[in-house]
């Protein structure tokens, strides 16, 4: 087989699977939910990328930007994506795609994320 193929072909394969900016970019969520329906229904979706609409009630914004929503979901920004922080303010209405990282009753962690458009289709899940 051609060498450059091969090169290719390996790049592509850690560009696509290990790579979770192009999921969060690219990929479609597995599920949408409102922030207060994430702690009882979204464990079947840790590790996948899903679409949250919150209220945000704390914002940190500089090189480890992130938001935390009301119900105390907090939002890690994608490297690339760290200036959204500063465009958002306390009791913002907002929608987040991003990686389900952590979810039990005391902490939900989505990492990374970027702000989806508010104008996007969303349809939350409820069991």
């Amino acid at each position: 087989m051609n060498k450059k193929i091969v090169i290719s072909l390996i790049f592509c394969t850690f560009f696509f699977t290990g790579c979770k900016g192009w999921i969060l970019d690219y990929g479609k969520p597995a599920a949408q939910f409102l922030e207060k329906d994430v702690i009882t229904h979204a464990e079947a979706y840790r590790g996948k990328k899903i679409t949250v609409k919150g209220k945000v009630s704390e914002v940190n914004t500089g090189e480890n930007a992130s938001i935390i929503l009301e119900s105390g979901i907090e939002c890690l920004f994608h490297k690339r994506g760290v200036q959204w922080a500063d465009q958002i303010k306390k009791g913002d209405e907002v929608y987040v795609d991003g990686i389900l990282k952590n979810i039990d009753k005391d902490y939900v962690l989505m990492s990374p994320v970027g702000l989806r458009d508010p104008r996007a289709p969303f349809k939350p899940m409820k069991k």
